[in-house]
């Protein structure tokens, strides 16, 4: 309902993860926590990106930032297919580094995604400067995880009730929850109370 806070979830361990996130529900519903300009506008500001050249001006002109929302969405479905290519072992496929691009060549310093039969390579160049500049270094999150993430530590949360994904940047590459704080716990607190009635 419009006017609700939204609870986000930065901790993903990359950019790209955290806007997907805004989209995987943490209670098993499906959601969308960018669902106005306002909603948007709170998340760069959170995400630490709103303040990058003091860009978010942007977003006080209600067209410029409906076409912002509508570029961040795109980029979210771009980012979501991505993701879901990498942990099938499948090769991203072509339209969904189009639109990573589209977002990557929008910045002062401006990157491409090159996919080659030998792997993938980030080309980066001098640009102009945009309001699609703030989706920037969500873009090249993505490109790095693309590039250079081992896609086996890309992961969703092990809980039942939990959609987001994470990168696991462990040492031992063991991490199971989306945070310790919120499923890691709650599974914790599951397995106590059932010992318990158990014993």
């Amino acid at each position: 309902m419009k006017g609700d806070p939204i609870e986000l979830f930065l901790d993903a361990g990359n950019l790209a993860l955290d806007l997907l996130n805004t989209r995987e529900s943490s209670d098993g519903a499906s959601g969308d926590q960018l669902r106005s300009p306002d909603e948007l506008r709170t998340w760069l500001h959170e995400a630490g990106l709103a303040a990058a050249g003091g860009r978010i001006t942007a977003l006080q002109s209600p067209p410029a930032a409906r076409i912002l929302l509508t570029e961040a969405h795109r980029l979210r479905d771009d980012v979501s297919l991505a993701v879901r290519s990498m942990v099938r072992g499948e090769t991203v496929p072509a339209h969904v580094v189009y639109g990573i691009n589209r977002v990557l060549e929008e910045g002062r310093t401006g990157a491409s995604l090159r996919l080659d039969p030998d792997g993938a390579r980030l080309e980066e160049a001098e640009r102009g400067d945009s309001p699609l500049s703030m989706l920037v270094p969500v873009a090249r999150a993505a490109a790095d995880l693309i590039v250079s993430a081992d896609a086996a530590r890309v992961r969703r949360c092990a809980s039942d009730t939990c959609g987001r994904w994470f990168l696991d940047t462990s040492k031992g590459g063991r991490r199971k929850w989306c945070s310790m704080a919120t499923c890691g716990n709650r599974a914790k607190a599951a397995t106590h109370r059932r010992r318990q009635a158990s014993a």
